[in-house]
């Protein structure tokens, strides 16, 4: 497992120059930005060089700084080691990352052959021993039929997007897949105006993610949307839908899959109206390169769901930003609680206690009993935060205080009157 985080320092990959010697290139980058985004190469020759032993591509000629990144991340790979890397900002860290770790990658796919013969890989997932607490190096598990895939992480959608146009100026192009929320990638008018139409523009009204993904499940289970349908008509059963190749492409060229990121594979999306958000998915079971935001990998129901077919025990997981990580990992197990969501329980089980009265027939009495109890737990919970009992670590001018993940047997007892020996009690209501 890769945790990268960047330091202040250095500047567009190279050693800082003098005022002068900058403003003399200063033009020179100005004309080349657009052919760098399209993917061209550099301004200057790609370089291939062997470092531990292994070949890597770099679009240029790389500086000492970036040889020793790369060589950091290669003994790592090559020895099953965690890696805490640290690079100055401007320095091409995300560049040498990828290089690097495709360029390993692309060794151990060479190590199974053309035959497919099946070998244990040279390494093992980092991120396996983290999650069994088991050195991998004497594992009894079968051999894997296919080389380590590379779990590429960010934390936010628009850096995700950054490192894919980094990808897409390197020699490599691994079968990938870029995966993004419906509300950054739905493109149907209907379920995410703002997405399907233009972000820039003044009259369209955003919707939030959850009317996005109910939207969105609604209109698949009706088979409603137009662009899920036409993806799974063209990639037919099983299969999966391709991109039609660009004007000018020689006929009967090798297929390359094209490195988009989000906006690209919404543009597209639109083009050729088909869905973007799943056609991400379709491209998960093959996938040697997988581009993903924190939370899926935070998130036990996206682990288990959208990366049900990643074999962990097989990957490598690169975390970039790695400074986030601690605030990360605290938002995603943290909640938050008020008074009235508080109110809104009591309403729910107020609503039943009316329904139940209603229909004296069914006899309800034991549940009515058990509700009405429940009732009262909630008016003492709520009536508890109404009087700002919570003192928590800090406080802002709105009564909100923040707490340890410990504090919440404090407030099951205090605010609730539940604790350890009598929860049974009202687990069974």
């Amino acid at each position: 497992m890769f945790a990268v985080k960047k330091t202040d320092g250095t500047r567009n990959g190279a050693p800082h120059k003098t005022s002068s010697e900058s403003n003399s290139k200063s033009n020179e980058a100005t004309n080349n930005k657009k052919s760098i985004l399209k993917g061209r190469p550099s301004i200057t020759p790609p370089t291939s060089l062997f470092l531990n032993g292994v070949q890597v591509h770099f679009p240029f000629k790389p500086y000492d700084v970036q040889e020793k990144y790369m060589t950091s991340v290669l003994r790592a790979l090559q020895n099953s080691e965690h890696a805490l890397l640290e690079s100055p900002t401007g320095t091409g860290k995300t560049l040498c990352l990828l290089c690097s770790a495709l360029a390993w990658q692309q060794a151990e796919r060479a190590k199974y052959g053309s035959a497919g013969v099946t070998q244990q890989p040279s390494v093992a997932a980092a991120a396996s021993d983290g999650l069994t607490g088991q050195s991998q190096t004497n594992s009894s598990k079968p051999s894997h039929h296919r080389p380590p895939i590379i779990i590429y992480a960010s934390r936010t959608h628009s850096q995700l997007s950054q490192v894919v146009r980094e990808l897409r100026n390197t020699r490599y192009r691994p079968r990938h897949a870029v995966l993004g929320s419906r509300e950054h990638m739905c493109v149907h008018p209907k379920v995410n105006p703002l997405a399907a139409k233009s972000k820039s523009n003044p009259n369209v009204e955003s919707v939030s993610s959850s009317e996005v993904n109910h939207g969105c499940n609604k209109l698949n289970k009706e088979r409603k949307c137009i662009y899920r349908n036409n993806l799974d008509d063209a990639a037919g059963h099983g299969g999966t839908w391709a991109p039609p190749d660009p004007e000018g492409a020689p006929a009967g060229r090798i297929y390359e899959q094209p490195v988009l990121d989000m906006e690209d594979l919404v543009t597209m999306g639109k083009q050729q109206r088909i869905c973007p958000f799943y056609h991400t998915r379709s491209l998960l079971k093959d996938a040697e390169l997988i581009f993903v935001p924190y939370n899926y990998l935070f998130d036990r129901d996206a682990r288990e769901t959208t990366l049900a077919e990643v074999d962990f025990a097989n990957a490598v997981l690169i975390f970039d930003e790695a400074h986030n990580l601690e605030e990360f990992a605290s938002e995603s197990s943290s909640f938050d609680l008020s008074s009235s969501n508080i109110a809104g329980c009591i309403g729910e089980v107020q609503r039943a206690i009316q329904y139940m009265e209603l229909n004296p027939d069914a006899n309800h009495e034991k549940m009515k009993d058990n509700m009405l109890k429940l009732k009262a737990v909630f008016l003492r919970f709520e009536q508890y935060l109404l009087n700002g009992n919570t003192q928590g670590t800090t406080a802002t001018r709105e009564g909100e205080t923040s707490h340890s993940g410990e504090f919440i047997f404090h407030l099951f007892k205090e605010a609730a009157g539940i604790t350890y020996t009598n929860k049974d009690i009202f687990l069974k209501f």
